[in-house]
């Protein structure tokens, strides 16, 4: 039997994950579109953010959906193309009308930019994992390292662009960009055929030959719901954290740009915990996360405490590698618990957690931050707390 010849799929995936994760560079655009709109407020530049969280979760679940009647390739092309006209129409914000303007940020940023990254992020991660698995969690975690990171390094490409040209410019440069990228890639992904000569799962606790679950059978096991709630106290949890990632470094004096180390392990950290899967399984692997997250807030607490920022710090990357883990945890967790053949829409409707963890993470942190006078000792707290309750649920959690 010749070797399969893999690769290619993780290097194109991965690279196509990064321009896909631009859209998290919102906190690099958010600063530079309040200087051309000084009329907006915190709220209603936040909401883009928030719009863009539930189009993306709905857009995995749409582009799941889809797959099963319209190749990987097609829906690729789709979401490079509702990248390219979401920020290209950004680049042609009407500056006169700041009320029209406001409304398109929050369709073509937030709509059509979310929807086309959500069908992006199922269609690669559901195509390039289905080549490898004999080494599912360790590829998850490469591909989620590169959606990560797609953030932090184009974000900082962003920011320069910005600086050396404007902010119009800078949208319709990464536009194209992600354009190219995006619907070049499509062209090289391909799914594995029934007779592809596949090696077998190494995935401790997946069983070969195991039932494939419908999307409808999977959300009616109670499992599902304990891991979904797990999902969301972590996820939310982790937000905690990242969202006050930069403020934190500046409340104990240190420059913001350390808040970005907390990026950096947080997709780092998805490799780690993918060779976790890989090689431990998934229950020990989620508990190790379990105690990641809570040693991340008692150091942080006991740095608050004593005034030893480096402590926190530790915390902070800690509680990075576990959001980051979580993240990797399901891409792989829904394989191995409900089967290979309904992947793209089982994955898409666990992803449904990113909508309420994307509402709950920020408004605990905000309601803690206000209610403390602008000081961190309760968010630090909360994360042992919401640690805590993750931990609990991992114990009923049962493989169906």
């Amino acid at each position: 039997m010749k070797p399969l010849k893999r690769g290619k799929y993780v290097v194109v995936g991965t690279l196509m994950l990064v321009f896909l994760g631009t859209i998290y560079a919102w906190s690099y655009f958010k600063s530079a579109i309040s200087l051309v709109f000084p009329m907006w407020n915190q709220k209603q530049l936040s909401l883009t953010f928030t719009i863009m969280m539930i189009l993306f979760a709905l857009g995995g679940l749409l582009g799941g959906k889809l797959t099963k009647t319209i190749s990987r390739r097609t829906l690729a092309i789709v979401s490079g193309g509702l990248m390219f006209v979401g920020f290209m129409a950004m680049s042609f914000l009407p500056t006169g009308n700041e009320e029209l303007a406001l409304v398109l940020m929050y369709i073509f940023y937030g709509g059509f930019t979310g929807l086309g990254v959500g069908i992006g992020y199922n269609v690669v991660l559901s195509g390039v994992n289905s080549w490898f698995p004999d080494k599912d969690g360790i590829i998850s975690g490469v591909l989620l390292t590169g959606f990560g990171l797609g953030s932090l390094i184009l974000g900082n490409i962003a920011d320069k662009l910005i600086a050396a040209t404007d902010l119009f410019v800078t949208f319709r440069i990464l536009g194209i960009a992600c354009a190219v990228v995006v619907i070049g890639g499509a062209f090289v992904l391909e799914s594995p055929t029934e007779d592809t000569p596949l090696p077998p799962t190494r995935n401790k606790g997946a069983s070969a030959g195991g039932k494939d679950y419908t999307a409808g059978e999977m959300v009616r096991r109670p499992t599902f719901w304990l891991y979904f709630c797990w999902n969301l106290c972590m996820s939310a949890t982790g937000l905690l954290v990242i969202n006050n990632a930069a403020s934190i470094a500046v409340y104990f004096g240190v420059a913001a740009t350390v808040g970005l180390l907390v990026s950096v392990f947080n997709s780092g950290g998805r490799m780690i915990v993918g060779w976790s899967m890989d090689h431990f399984g998934w229950k020990k692997t989620m508990f190790l996360v379990n105690g990641a997250i809570i040693a991340a807030g008692v150091l942080m607490v006991l740095g608050n405490a004593v005034g030893a920022f480096f402590l926190v710090l530790i915390g902070m990357l800690m509680a990075g590698i576990s959001y980051g883990g979580g993240v990797t945890i399901q891409a792989s967790l829904v394989r191995t618990f409900y089967g290979n053949q309904n992947y793209p829409v089982n994955f898409s409707t666990c992803n449904l957690v990113s909508i309420p963890a994307a509402i709950v993470g920020p408004m605990i942190s905000a309601a803690l931050v206000d209610a403390a006078g602008g000081a961190f000792g309760p968010t630090f707290i909360m994360v042992i707390v919401m640690g805590g309750v993750s931990l609990c649920l991992n114990f009923l959690i049962r493989k169906p």
